[in-house]
């Protein structure tokens, strides 16, 4: 163990917000998209002067920000990427993730001072392919998924470069994401919903996938349009294209020794909810395995990754051939019980200041969450407005303050950035 050094942490940032969340509840650096070229056309993403003040945040706290621009690009695209190079190259972010060898060219040209990091979209699976992109001064791989932990030790085994790997979150039908499966199934000539009335093509490709794999299908024979075989292991259909999601929670060892040096957390377009109850889990897995003092309750964990929405848990590709153990979900989205209820943005002596995502009353169910695992049950809320009146319930569009106190009538001392949850059926 004492020879690997400690990974880092990496959380997706859909938005500012998020990316404050991510580094409060434990990431060492986060990877952002700017409102173009990133791979996720449909999260809010950052726009120029938001990816500025991203970055001058980042290095202000010590932490780390990779930019993505990892979609493949077409000849008419260039310029605007070109604008895009050079304005990365005067805000320093540390690292900009590409797939597309056009970019990392112009990349090299217009902001030579920047790592580069190759997206796990480039499909590296072998030491070669890592040795070629080495010769091109590639500080990172972000390997692609398909790799299993000999495979990935090998690799580790004959490189220099650092090797980044997805070990949490949604996985994709296609090889490490190069899909076309989205782009035929929302063309207006081939595969798309009558319904839809658009002249637009959403491309795995160009960030803005349909997620046309986690869709529910039917057999149709084409002789008999009128009877629809329904494809389905149980009364929850089976999902023929959709896979587990990766969960290494209990495998931080195996990643440390595979030679993987920062551990990747997919799903820029996910909330708050689930990078603080994802972020906070890994954080703590990770400094268990350095450190035996610290608390590492399995159970507690196992709960606070169900917390959010997602489907059967699997290790990926790291150890099953997918050939003998398919891995196909038996079902839909996992059934919350649990919503975000509001960020504290600010805090006022012993009051938090609240930006509330949800409804809520004094008598529901709410929990206190703050890194560490630190999860305390609120037995006492007072809900306060902008004129100081305590109220009995609050709206997502209301200014809020509030005073909470314990199951053990302590009163809780708000921070910064600590979240409240409420348990919710939906």
């Amino acid at each position: 163990m004492d020879n690997f050094k400690k990974p880092e942490l990496i959380s997706p940032a859909g938005d500012f917000e998020k990316l404050q969340a991510a580094f409060h509840f434990g990431a060492d650096a986060v990877y952002a998209g700017l409102t173009d070229f990133s791979l996720r056309a449909q999260a809010k993403n950052f726009n120029k002067k938001e990816i500025e003040e991203a970055i001058n945040y980042t290095h202000k706290i010590g932490k780390k920000i990779y930019i993505a621009l990892n979609i493949y690009f077409t000849p008419f695209e260039m310029d605007e990427l070109t604008e895009y190079f050079k304005l990365l190259n005067d805000l320093k972010p540390d690292g900009i993730i590409l797939s597309d060898f056009g970019a990392l060219f112009l990349a090299q040209k217009l902001a030579p001072g920047i790592p580069v990091h190759i997206s796990t979209q480039a499909n590296i699976t072998n030491q070669f392919a890592v040795k070629l992109l080495e010769n091109f001064k590639i500080q990172r791989i972000i390997l692609a998924r398909e790799l299993n932990l000999k495979e990935i030790k090998k690799i580790h085994e004959e490189t220099e470069a650092e090797l980044e790997a997805f070990i949490h979150g949604a996985m994709c039908i296609s090889y490490s994401g190069r899909c076309l499966l989205s782009a035929y199934m929302t063309h207006p000539m081939l595969g798309r919903k009558k319904a839809v009335k658009s002249d637009d093509t959403r491309s795995a490709n160009k960030g803005n996938c349909s997620h046309s794999c986690r869709w529910e299908y039917d057999l149709i024979e084409k002789s008999r349009p009128e009877q629809k075989y329904s494809v389905e292991e149980d009364q929850s259909g089976t999902y023929i294209f959709s896979s587990k999601d990766i969960c290494m929670i209990d495998h931080i060892d195996d990643l440390i020794k595979a030679g993987v040096s920062s551990f990747k957390i997919e799903g820029r377009m996910k909330s708050i909810l689930y990078i603080s109850s994802i972020v906070r889990a890994y954080r703590t897995a990770i400094d268990h395995y350095y450190d035996k003092k610290i608390n590492f309750d399995r159970k507690l964990i196992e709960n606070e990754l169900n917390i959010v929405s997602h489907r059967e848990f699997c290790t990926g590709f790291f150890y099953d051939n997918p050939k003998n153990e398919a891995n196909i979900t038996k079902g839909g989205l996992y059934k919350r019980e649990i919503r975000l209820l509001a960020l504290i943005i600010d805090v006022k002596d012993k009051r938090a200041v609240l930006k509330v995502y949800n409804s809520v009353s004094t008598n529901d169910k709410i929990e206190y969450i703050a890194p560490l695992m630190n999860t305390k049950k609120i037995k006492k809320i007072i809900f306060y407005d902008k004129n100081n009146n305590s109220i009995p319930k609050i709206n997502h569009t209301d200014y809020v303050e509030v005073e909470m106190w314990d199951e053990n009538d302590n009163i809780i001392i708000p921070k910064k950035f600590d979240i409240l949850r409420v348990q919710a059926d939906f």
